[in-house]
């Protein structure tokens, strides 16, 4: 089973298809690091992005 994400933020596209919920929130740590440089990663995002990760 793969665990999926598509961003949170409004108006990006950007998709994640990993093996493992780890590794979406590793991925989506290095995405907002390089399309989203002013957002941080605090306990509320990271929360938020958990609840959009789906299991296919």
């Amino acid at each position: 089973m793969s665990h999926e994400l598509s961003c949170v933020i409004d108006g990006c596209d950007a998709e994640i298809s990993e093996g493992s919920e780890e590794e979406v929130l590793e991925r989506a740590a290095e995405h907002a690091e390089e399309a989203h440089p002013g957002l941080e990663l605090d306990e509320e995002t990271i929360e938020t992005i958990k609840e959009h990760i789906r299991e296919v």
